[in-house]
C-alpha cells in the first residue's frame, strides 16, 4: 500500500509541479504594471505615431480628397498622435482591461478619442474638405468593449490563470510532503524528494527551448505583416516588444527549474551523509591462562 500512495504521488506531483512553475511564470507577465513598461522598453508608442500618416488614410474610393488635403492630413496626423498622446490614451485601457479581466469591475474598458475628433473637425474646416462618416464616427464617441460570449470565456480562464499558482504550488508541496513521509528512512526520504524534484527540472528544460524556437516563429509571422520601408520602424518595435515579454517568461521559467535541478541535486549530495550506521565488531572476551571453557 505504501508503494502503491508513493507511486501515486510521485506521478500526480510530476503533473501538478511543471504547471505551477508555467502558470507562475505567465503571471509575471500578465499584469499592467510590466505591460506598460514594455511597451516603453520596445519604443512602440514612437513606431506607432511615426507610422500613422501612411496607416491612416483618407478615402480613396468614391471621391479621392486632393493632393494637397492628402498630405496636409498626414502632416495633421504626425503633429497630433504624438508617442506621448498614444501612451496617454493606451495606458489607462491597459489598467481598465486588467481590471475587468480579473473581475474587479463589470466596466468594460474603453477609449475616449473625442479630443482628436475636435481636431479633426477644425482641419476639414480650414480644408474645405468635409470629413467621411467612416472617420468621423468611431472619433465621436467613446469606443467600449461589448463582451462576446468567447471573450467572457477568456475573462474565466484568466482569472483561474491568476489564482493557479498558488493552488499548484499548495498541492506540489503537499505532494512532496506526502513523499516525505511516505519513505521510512532518512535517506530514502531524501532521495524521494531530490528524484520528485529532478524528473520536471530536466524535462522543463527541453521544453523551456522548444518554446523559445515556437516564440520565434511568432515574431517571424507577426513581423512579415509590417514589410516595406515605411513599416521598417514599426515592424522593429514590435519584434521587440514580443522579444522583452518572451525573454522574460523563458527566463523565469529557467530560473524556476534550474532552481528545482540545484535543490534536488543538493538533496541527494546530502543524502549520504544521513542514516549512515557505523559497523561494530562483537569483542571476543580474553580468558585468563588455564580457565577451562564453560
Amino acid at each position: 500500500m505504501r508503494g502503491f500512495l508513493t507511486f501515486i504521488s510521485f506521478f500526480l506531483f510530476f503533473l501538478i509541479f511543471p504547471l505551477a512553475i508555467f502558470a507562475y511564470s505567465i503571471n509575471t507577465v500578465l499584469n499592467p504594471g510590466y505591460i506598460k513598461e514594455q511597451l516603453v522598453k520596445s519604443k512602440i508608442y514612437e513606431a506607432v505615431s511615426k507610422s500613422a500618416p501612411t496607416l491612416i488614410k483618407l478615402p480613396q474610393e468614391e471621391a479621392p480628397p486632393p493632393e494637397e488635403v492628402q498630405k496636409a492630413f498626414e502632416g495633421f496626423l504626425a503633429k497630433e498622435i504624438t508617442a506621448n498622446y498614444l501612451q496617454k490614451k493606451t495606458e489607462p485601457v491597459i489598467d481598465a482591461t486588467f481590471a475587468w479581466l480579473t473581475g474587479k469591475t463589470e466596466a468594460t474598458p474603453s477609449i475616449n478619442l473625442s479630443d482628436l475628433n475636435e481636431k479633426i473637425e477644425v482641419f476639414a474646416k480650414e480644408k474645405n474638405y468635409p470629413l467621411p462618416q467612416e472617420i468621423r464616427k468611431p472619433l465621436s464617441e467613446p469606443i467600449k468593449l461589448k463582451p462576446t460570449a468567447e471573450q467572457l470565456r477568456v475573462r474565466k480562464v484568466f482569472q483561474i490563470t491568476l489564482a493557479a499558482p498558488l493552488v499548484l504550488a499548495a498541492a506540489s508541496g503537499l505532494l512532496l510532503l506526502l513523499i516525505f513521509w511516505l519513505a521510512e528512512s532518512w535517506k530514502s526520504k531524501l532521495r524521494k524528494l531530490s528524484l520528485a524534484l529532478f524528473v520536471p527540472a530536466i524535462l522543463g528544460l527541453p521544453t523551456t527551448l522548444a518554446l523559445a524556437f515556437l516564440f520565434a516563429v511568432i515574431t517571424g509571422l507577426v513581423t512579415d505583416q509590417f514589410k516595406g520601408p515605411e513599416f521598417a520602424q514599426l515592424g522593429d518595435s514590435i519584434k521587440g516588444l514580443i522579444s522583452l515579454v518572451s525573454t522574460n517568461f523563458l527566463k523565469t521559467l529557467l530560473i524556476m527549474y534550474g532552481s528545482s535541478l540545484l535543490v534536488s541535486l543538493l538533496l541527494f549530495i546530502v543524502s549520504f551523509f544521513v542514516g549512515n550506521k557505523r559497523k561494530t565488531t562483537a569483542e571476543i572476551p580474553i580468558k585468563p591462562p588455564g580457565q577451562k571453557p564453560t
